[in-house]
C-alpha cells in the first residue's frame, strides 16, 4: 500500500511517500525539491541543516533588480534533489530563486483505490520572474513497482524564444559510489574535467565509469554517455547498501548545453556530492513547453 504522510522536515511542511521499496519525501515549500529518499530509516540524500526553516524573500521591481540582488547572494544549498536550468553560464550567478527555492503549489491525486493504488504528486513554480519560465514536477508512484517516474516540464511563460535544457541535480552523502555506463554511440575514451578533475577516483571498464568518492576535494567530472542510466551507491551504518539507479533517454543527435549527459560532482565544504542527469537543449517559443522523463528505482541488499 501507498501512504503519503504529512509531516515536517528541515523546518518546513513535507510529504512523505512510502512503500514497501522507498521513502520519498518533498518539500513543496522550497523548490518542490526531493529532500529525503532511502529505506529502512536511511536517507540516500544530503540535508543542509544550517538552512533548517530559512526562507528568503527577493523584493524587486524587474528582473534586472532581480537578478542583482541573487548575483549579490550566496547558493542556498538547501540539500536533496532540484531541477536546475542549463546551461549554468546563462545565470549570472546563483540559480534561479523562483525555481530553486520558490514556493511550489502541490496537487496529490490518488488512484481509484484509495488504500493501495497509484499516487501522483504534480509540484508547480511561481513563473520565474527573470526568464518567464516555469516548471511542473510531476512524480507517480504506481503500487508494487520499484520506480517512481519523475517527469520534469518546462514551460515558456514569458513573450520571447527561450533555449535551455533541465538538469536534475541529486546531492548524496558521502561516502559513495558513481556508476556511469557508456553506451552504444557515445564511447568517449575519458570522462570531460569540468573542475579539478586530476583529483578524482574514476576507473574505466567494459561497462563505463566508476568514481569513489570518499573524500572533501571539489572536483567535477562530465561524461557525455547515451548509456541512459547513472546509480550511486551508499553503504549505511546499518550494514546494508543501497543504490539509487536513474534511468532516462539520451539523444545523441541533440546538443546538451554542458556538452554531457551525466555529472559528477563533489563538495569540499560539506559532505555530499552530486549524481547530475542533464536534458538536450529545448528551444521553446511563448507557450510552448518540453519535458525530460527520470525513472528512479532504489535497489538493498
Amino acid at each position: 500500500m501507498i501512504q503519503v504522510i504529512e509531516s515536517m522536515s528541515l523546518g518546513f511542511p513535507s510529504l512523505t511517500i512510502r512503500s514497501a521499496f522507498y521513502e520519498l519525501t518533498v518539500l513543496p515549500a522550497v523548490g518542490g525539491r526531493i529532500i529525503g529518499f532511502g529505506l529502512d530509516g536511511i536517507n540516500l540524500l544530503w540535508q543542509n541543516e544550517r538552512l533548517e526553516g530559512h526562507r528568503p524573500s527577493y523584493e524587486a521591481s524587474s528582473p534586472e533588480e532581480l537578478r542583482s540582488l541573487r548575483a549579490s547572494n550566496p547558493i542556498l544549498l538547501y540539500g536533496g534533489e532540484k531541477t536546475w536550468l542549463a546551461p549554468q553560464s546563462d545565470w549570472g550567478g546563483t540559480p534561479y530563486v523562483d525555481l530553486d527555492h520558490g514556493e511550489y503549489v502541490c496537487e496529490i491525486v490518488r488512484g481509484e483505490d484509495e488504500q493501495s493504488g497509484s499516487v501522483t504528486l504534480t509540484l508547480t513554480s511561481p513563473v520565474c520572474r527573470e526568464t518567464g519560465l516555469q516548471l511542473v514536477r510531476t512524480l507517480s508512484f504506481a503500487e508494487g513497482a520499484r520506480y517512481i517516474d519523475i517527469e520534469q516540464r518546462l514551460i515558456n511563460r514569458g513573450s520571447v524564444q527561450v533555449t535551455k535544457g533541465l538538469w536534475q541535480v541529486t546531492m548524496l552523502n558521502r561516502n559513495g559510489t558513481a556508476h556511469i555506463p557508456q553506451g552504444p554511440e557515445l564511447e568517449a575514451a575519458v570522462p570531460i574535467p569540468l573542475l579539478n578533475g586530476e583529483d578524482a577516483d574514476v576507473s574505466h571498464t567494459a561497462d563505463g565509469w566508476t568514481m569513489v568518492v570518499d573524500n572533501s576535494l571539489m572536483y567535477k567530472l562530465g561524461f557525455m554517455t547515451d548509456g541512459g542510466r547513472a546509480s550511486a551507491v551508499y553503504e549505511a551504518d546499518n550494514g546494508k547498501t543501497y543504490a539509487l539507479t536513474k534511468t532516462f533517454t539520451v539523444e545523441p543527435g541533440r546538443k546538451y548545453p554542458h556538452g554531457t549527459v551525466v555529472e559528477v560532482y563533489n563538495s569540499s565544504e560539506y559532505p555530499y556530492y552530486e549524481l547530475e542527469v542533464h536534458s538536450p537543449a529545448y528551444t521553446l517559443n511563448p507557450g510552448d513547453d518540453a519535458a525530460f522523463t527520470i525513472r528512479w528505482e532504489l535497489a538493498g541488499r
